[in-house]
């Protein structure tokens, strides 16, 4: 069996060692899980000082990674990472003490002017972990149906959806998140911000749902560890009652 925890809370506008001091007070409960963190969850949106920033954010990843080692936790989130002198929404999978590898947000969301700072990505990689391999959709690429499919023609067992997602856009978010297990035959672990960030009121509603799209997990608001077990076995039994490749 596998261990599936998700983490949601209010992410600090702007302030790393605030965010960063939060998560490792919610990783203390843990040992042995995937694990997944909202995205941009150590500064929110905070294009002013974004730049500024990206030296810390990176630094904070990389103590990440002793304590995956220490703890055999699998991480996943979202930082701003600068490369070549553009900036990405970078995507990093963390397991085993190493970088299993990273993935830039493609669908980059216009409301938030997200492309107006941020460069696109352009791959769609699955990720071979001690806890499964590991599909990422960020946030907006949600409603895209497309990279799902793709995640899952490539093996992905388990879908990861680190989020910051607007409070507006609330029952899309709940609707989606579900539809898109059900739909690709996986788990799916959503972690999104909660209350006012910013200029912004984001949503919660994480969630882990199997690939029945049974939900085994669910936060719509406040700070919270959501924790399951799952038996990724499941993912080709479903696939095997409910053959849907093929069309």
């Amino acid at each position: 069996m596998t261990k599936l925890a998700v983490l949601q809370w209010h992410v600090v506008f702007g302030s790393v060692q605030k965010n960063k001091d939060k998560l490792l007070s919610f990783l203390k409960h843990l040992e042995d899980a995937l694990v997944v963190v909202p995205e941009m969850f150590l500064l929110g949106f905070d294009y002013e000082n974004l730049k500024r920033q990206v030296i810390y954010c990176q630094e904070v990843v990389e103590e990440l990674k002793e304590l995956s080692r220490s703890k055999n936790l699998t991480l996943v989130g979202t930082y701003p990472e600068e490369r070549e002198g553009k900036l990405y929404n970078t995507a990093f999978v963390i397991s085993e003490g190493k970088l299993v590898g990273r993935r830039d947000k493609i669908k980059l969301f216009p409301i938030y002017r997200e492309n107006k700072y941020f460069s696109p990505g352009a791959e769609n990689p699955v990720f071979e972990t001690r806890h499964g391999r590991i599909g990422i959709l960020v946030c907006f690429e949600l409603r895209f149906a497309s990279l799902g499919w793709d995640l899952r023609k490539k093996g992905a067992q388990i879908i990861a959806v680190p989020s910051m997602w607007g409070a507006k856009r609330k029952e899309h978010l709940k609707v989606l998140s579900r539809a898109r297990a059900i739909e690709l035959q996986t788990f799916l672990l959503l972690s999104n911000a909660w209350g006012k960030i910013g200029e912004e009121e984001y949503a919660g509603c994480s969630a882990i749902y199997d690939p029945w799209g049974n939900v085994l997990a669910f936060s719509e608001e406040g700070e919270s560890i959501l924790v399951s077990l799952a038996d990724t076995k499941k993912v080709e039994a479903v696939r095997r009652l409910i053959p849907v490749d093929d069309w």
